[in-house]
């Protein structure tokens, strides 16, 4: 039986990548424990035979290095628009804008902040029966404010590797993973290291009816600060939902949802 494939994106539930930090940081260097909590929403909508558009909106809760309820603040919110190209088989080649607003989070000395994102993607899957593997390469290419009120301009490329185990011939029931490693580049000496984060997902995903896809799972992040004097280790549960109304259901089992943080 067909079994449809399920892409969670978005600027996922968190997409939202690592907060603009400050290029001056303590002079000692430092271990953070930062819990989170990411949620996505994504409406993706066929418009042609090889094309698709999206929407979406991803929502970030944390807490502070004392305080451990990862809803205690809402870190950031943000909007974002896609298009997919599916014309070549097993692979799908995406651009998108995002607008990411971050609140204020006192104890972390976090202003109030925006930041545009502009992102093109290519992921290549290789379906392997009930299971798949999923490649992706991603840049992100950044505008922001950092705490001192300077603007920055940030190439961050991305590498991904995925993987999806369906667990039903029938409907989707899988297990989802996914490893990434992140890099940051910029002209004006923003980041003393070209490393940015390492990040993780394990997760379940189900569909609730045709079109409707729900993931749960944990995320954990490894992230090094500007100046290289810190690594905040972040970490939470993730809920995401899609819909995508499709003219046909993909046979493919279903890739890891799309959590940035």
């Amino acid at each position: 039986m067909r079994i449809r494939r399920s892409y969670c994106s978005a600027a996922l539930a968190l997409a939202l990548a690592a907060r603009p930090a400050a290029a001056t940081n303590p002079a000692t260097y430092k271990v953070g424990n930062l819990p989170v909590a990411p949620g996505i929403a994504n409406v993706e909508v066929q418009v042609a035979p090889d094309w698709a558009a999206q929407v979406g909106l991803i929502a970030l809760g944390s807490g502070t290095y004392t305080n451990d309820n990862p809803f205690a603040y809402l870190s950031g919110v943000g909007p974002s628009a896609w298009i997919h190209f599916d014309g070549v088989e097993n692979l799908r080649l995406s651009a998108a804008f995002m607008e990411v607003y971050y609140g204020e989070v006192k104890p972390l000395g976090l202003p109030e902040s925006w930041e545009e994102r502009g992102i093109l993607r290519a992921r290549f899957q290789q379906p392997r029966g009930a299971a798949a593997l999923y490649e992706m390469v991603q840049l992100d290419l950044r505008s922001f404010t950092d705490p001192t009120g300077a603007q920055r301009f940030v190439y961050r490329p991305r590498i991904r590797i995925g993987q999806g185990f369906n667990l039903d011939a029938v409907r989707i029931h899988s297990l989802v993973l996914f490893e990434e490693v992140a890099f940051r580049f910029s002209s004006d000496g923003y980041a003393a290291k070209a490393f940015e984060s390492f990040r993780a997902l394990a997760g379940y995903m189900w569909t609730t009816r045709r079109g409707t896809f729900v993931s749960l799972g944990i995320v954990g992040q490894i992230s090094l600060n500007p100046a290289a004097t810190r690594y905040d280790v972040m970490w939470g549960p993730v809920l995401g939902i899609e819909w995508r109304f499709r003219s046909a259901p993909s046979a493919a089992p279903p890739e890891p949802a799309d959590v940035e943080i």
